[in-house]
C-alpha cells in the first residue's frame, strides 16, 4: 500500500467505478475495482484494502449482504465500509450504521466530501477512533 491507503469501489455501474476510481487516484489512493457483491468479498478477503466503498443496489449480491458478510467474518470485520447509494432515506442511512457501515453518501456525491470523508475515516482508523 503507497500513499494515503488503499480503496476498493464496488459498482456494477461501470461509469461511476471509472469516475469514482479517477477520483480516488487523483487524490492518490491506490484503487481496486469490483464489479459485483461476490468479486468484492473475494477481493475483500483476499488484498485487504484499507476502505471498501460499497453500492447497495446491484444484480446478485447487493451490498446488504456483502456488508453482512465482512462484518460476521473476524478477518474483514474491522475494514471500513462506505455504503453508497441513489437512496437518500434517513432510515436506510441508519440501517447501514447499525450494520456496522462506517458512513452513507448519496450518488451522486460531491467529489471533495467523498475524498474529505475517505480520508476523516481511513485517519479514524488509523488512530483508533473508527
Amino acid at each position: 500500500m503507497s500513499g494515503p491507503g488503499s480503496v476498493l469501489v464496488v459498482d456494477d455501474d461501470r461509469e461511476i467505478l471509472d469516475m469514482t476510481a479517477m477520483l480516488l487516484r487523483g487524490a492518490g489512493f491506490d484503487v481496486e475495482l469490483a464489479h459485483s457483491g461476490e468479486e468484492a468479498v473475494y477481493q475483500i478477503r483476499e488484498a485487504g484494502p484499507s476502505i471498501v466503498l460499497l453500492d447497495i443496489n446491484m444484480p446478485g449480491m447487493d451490498g446488504w449482504e456483502v456488508l453482512r458478510l465482512l462484518k460476521e467474518d473476524e478477518r474483514t470485520r474491522t475494514v471500513p465500509v462506505i455504503m453508497f447509494s441513489v437512496n437518500f432515506e434517513v432510515r436506510e442511512k441508519l440501517h447501514a450504521l447499525q450494520q456496522g457501515a462506517a458512513d452513507y453518501i448519496t450518488k451522486p456525491f460531491d467529489t471533495e466530501s467523498l475524498v474529505r470523508r475517505v480520508n476523516d475515516i481511513l485517519e479514524g482508523h488509523r488512530t483508533g477512533q473508527a
